[in-house]
């Protein structure tokens, strides 16, 4: 696992390049690669990396990689898991190294883009042909890895993190306001956007292709999840071989992100999915499956701790328990904002970045469960939404009767807000208002920014990526188009994004079996009724793994734990909230109404309406803007 980062130049030979900008913008991603550091110019074109040795620890297996002619240089970020089979495939001979990142270079040079859905893993790289004098930009095929890039009149820029390419440019950059009306739904922006104006992620299972001589650039799909999802082998199987394949599959997936030159570990909820990679893991790891489980001081309940020992014990791995003070909650705020480079508010992000630089010390891999809610239908809105035909027409009628004789309360609100989601008439809008606890019928940049921004705001349509993505999967039942829908937009926009800059930020490479090629081409061809019959939530994974994993593990209560950002922000963050408040308004008083914000949270104290998960956002928000001296807009908006 590493982090890269690039330019092509448009007008100048990159020699000419200041090269204090360079070692900055090595420097900004060097978390992602404390082990080695390489950089390869020619003529307009310079490329950088920095590496976690996990395969082949020599230097052999350094990057940027260049393949024995000199014409092909990659530089790239991710494990791919079948490297081995593939260039036993490929015929591949008088490899230099035993990495992955060769067989990708060489399957790159024999077979081109094609080499590109041979890939089993998770990857974000750059590949450069010195003859054609093209550049290619790749993401995984579900966007486990990040790529960010700027295209513009000057060239091209590109980074595993924002703040690669922000190191790159000396200008000051400026917010995509177009963007913030989803940054308020959703606590990030979805698909291809970000904040800043002019920086875009390539989306999963894309290429961007860059033609250096005419400047011409065209992104193109490689593989596509609609395409994948139309195929079904439900008439070529019987719900028996269906629930032993899924098995199979997931065991083989496990058994293949094993492979690596340094220890992996695991870390272990006592969840289902965990507990299933830690059944499987454990039978195949060469040694003792070293696990870890995290308690925190701000969980209010037990936690899962107790679950987790029961299931270390039942395999017999090297369990560790691992007791973490939230601390300094301020810094650790605005620490993950620096990481994200922008105001992410999943808060969670919080205790999984505690947790990896702890572990960080003992090892630089683990695996996690992540993608098996959306793959398996974990959540509870997939049983929900299956009964979306009736609940829609008599949404509209409780919502009425709420209205007239319920008090105004927390709960009260929350219920409007379920029952609005569900009288949409339009599926896509429902989907994503039961993905984001703000209410379209209070719209939420109402009276947070002033008059003139909000409008210009409130012109970009939040469920926009929401409508495109159902509308490719409107042929499905309804349980597969939420949990398709998902796989386009929440796993890497919001849970792999936090994964990956939680753990990086501590030098700690997160593997998920959960998303392995093989095991989601086959679920994904699976009628929601196999998945979910009668909406009982992953009900084809427990199925597969009884007998393997406990009962009491597979059908017990979730229980897991919230993160209290709310309780922060009435206490140890107030001052800490106003500061940064006080500094933006000053800043920029054009864009927030710091009057309005205290109002939510004195709406808050009380208890009348919750308003947290608003003020969580503003609060990053502000944080951002203030250290990252971005521009929101202008006076005369």
């Amino acid at each position: 696992m590493c982090g890269i980062v690039g330019l092509v130049s448009r007008l100048s030979d990159v020699q000419t390049l200041n090269p204090s900008l360079t070692e900055r913008a090595l420097a900004a991603i060097s978390h992602r690669g404390p082990d080695a550091q390489g950089n390869y110019s020619d003529r307009n074109v310079w490329l950088g990396h920095v590496r976690l040795s996990v395969l082949d620890l020599s230097d052999a297996a350094n990057q940027p990689m260049t393949s024995a002619d000199g014409r092909y240089v990659i530089s790239y970020n991710g494990e791919v898991y079948n490297y081995r089979e593939l260039a036993v495939e490929l015929s591949l001979s008088n490899l230099r190294s035993h990495s992955d990142t060769e067989v990708v270079l060489r399957a790159f040079e024999k077979l081109g883009l094609n080499s590109l859905v041979k890939l089993n893993g998770m990857f974000a790289f750059a590949m450069y042909d010195k003859q054609l004098r093209k550049l290619w930009l790749v993401r995984d095929r579900l966007g486990i890895k990040p790529l960010y890039y700027r295209l513009n009149s000057q060239g091209l820029a590109f980074a595993s993190e924002i703040k690669g390419i922000l190191a790159l440019n000396e200008d000051t950059p400026e917010c995509d306001l177009a963007s913030l009306h989803e940054w308020l739904y959703y606590g990030n922006t979805l698909g291809g956007r970000t904040l800043y104006q002019g920086i875009k992620q390539l989306l999963p299972g894309h290429y961007l292709e860059l033609d250096l001589k005419s400047f011409q650039c065209v992104i193109r799909e490689y593989w596509s999840l609609k395409r994948q999802a139309s195929y079904t082998r439900v008439s070529h199987h019987g719900k028996r071989d269906i629930i032993d394949e899924t098995r199979r599959l997931l065991e083989q997936a496990v058994m293949r992100q094993l492979v690596s030159d340094v220890p992996v570990g695991l870390f272990l909820s006592g969840g289902v999915d965990s507990s299933a990679i830690a059944a499987f893991a454990s039978r195949h790891y060469k040694g003792r499956l070293a696990t870890y489980s995290v308690g925190f001081d701000f969980a209010r309940n037990g936690g899962e701790l107790p679950k987790a020992q029961r299931v270390a014990s039942l395999f017999g791995t090297e369990h560790h328990e691992i007791h973490i003070a939230g601390g300094d909650v301020g810094d650790l705020v605005e620490k993950m904002v620096a990481h994200h480079d922008l105001p992410f508010s999943d808060a969670a992000n919080i205790p999984l970045y505690l947790m990896a630089a702890q572990i960080s010390a003992q090892t630089k891999v683990v695996l996690q469960g992540d993608g098996g809610d959306e793959l398996f239908g974990g959540y509870r809105r997939y049983s929900t939404l299956s009964h979306y035909r009736w609940i829609h027409p008599m949404a509209r009628i409780i919502q009425y009767l709420l209205h007239s004789i319920t008090p105004k309360s927390a709960v009260h609100y929350r219920v409007q807000r379920y029952l609005h989601a569900f009288s949409n008439k339009d599926i896509a809008t429902t989907m994503a208002l039961l993905l984001t606890p703000e209410d379209q019928s209070l719209e939420p940049s109402a009276a947070i920014f002033m008059p003139q921004l909000r409008h210009v705001i409130e012109l970009s349509d939040p469920f926009a990526r929401y409508r495109e993505c159902q509308r490719m999967f409107a042929d499905h039942d309804i349980g597969n188009q939420m949990s398709f829908v998902d796989m386009m937009i929440i796993l890497p926009d919001t849970y792999l994004e936090k994964v990956d800059r939680s753990t990086m930020a501590a030098s700690l490479e997160v593997r998920v079996p959960f998303l392995d090629n093989d095991l989601c081409d086959f679920v994904v061809t699976l009628p929601s009724y196999l998945k979910i019959p009668f909406g009982k939530k992953k009900w084809l994974l427990k199925a597969a793994l009884r007998g393997i994993v406990p009962d009491e593990i597979l059908y017990g209560p979730k229980t897991g734990f919230n993160v209290p950002f709310g309780d922060w922000l009435q206490t140890s963050l107030k001052p800490l909230f106003f500061d940064h408040l006080s500094k933006f308004t000053r800043a920029q008083p054009e864009v927030l109404s710091r009057e309005y914000i205290q109002k939510l949270l004195s709406g808050t104290v009380t208890g009348r309406i919750d308003y947290a998960s608003m003020l969580w956002k503003v609060f990053n928000f502000i944080i951002w803007a203030n250290n990252s001296k971005i521009h929101i807009a202008d006076k005369g908006v």
